[in-house]
């Protein structure tokens, strides 16, 4: 459980502080608007969960696109070329609220200027978009776009395929900021009575 001592790593150079209770920086609390304050003071879950909440949405659209479209290629089946852009589709309209709440909870958690991986995945979540978007769009205008797979219309394809490593690599780069490699994970603690059993 997430405590005081948590945030009190949570410096004006955006260290990283992992939990849901107020930093103890104080020119940082004194920036925060006032219905703010009070808002996260009501809700503290406020101040990490809506981006990670709201982020498996888009990743898991983005992946199931490129799962249906190669399963359309390899079936025929039209249906699976219709769950693809549907999951597209719903991707892409996930990834702007992600975006923001992204940009929000680190202007809130951590201030002071983005370190490299924040800008890695601001990047990648801004090619990501634009890829979605772009082969959302293609697909919208040219509904048989993978019924014939010729010429441009394997530019579609590249791009579906594209998506999957790009949201791999922003996933990555988003779950070490939850998650630091560098942070040491301990072991979890037994009961007494695992304790006791461990021991006889």
């Amino acid at each position: 459980m997430a405590t005081s001592e948590d945030f009190s790593r949570n410096t004006a150079e955006g260290e990283p502080a992992r939990g849901l209770g107020p930093p103890q920086n104080q020119a940082y609390q004194g920036r925060l608007p006032a219905y703010l304050s009070r808002m996260l003071a009501r809700w503290p879950f406020l101040r990490r969960f809506p981006h990670p909440l709201l982020a498996h949405f888009p990743i898991v659209y983005l992946l199931a696109a490129t799962f249906f479209s190669l399963l359309y290629l390899a079936t025929g089946n039209l249906a699976f070329d219709a769950t693809a852009f549907y999951c597209l589709g719903a991707g892409v309209l996930f990834l702007p609220p992600v975006m923001l709440t992204g940009l929000f909870t680190h202007w809130l958690n951590f201030p002071g200027e983005a370190d490299r991986t924040i800008r890695i995945e601001i990047g990648l979540s801004s090619v990501l978009l634009a890829v979605g978007a772009g082969a959302f769009l293609w697909r919208w205008l040219n509904p048989q776009v993978l019924h014939n797979l010729a010429g441009l219309n394997l530019i579609y394809l590249l791009l579906v395929l594209l998506v999957t490593p790009l949201v791999t690599a922003t996933s990555y780069f988003g779950g070490m900021l939850t998650y630091p490699l560098e942070e040491e994970v301990r072991p979890p603690r037994l009961r007494k009575s695992e304790r006791k059993g461990k021991v006889g």
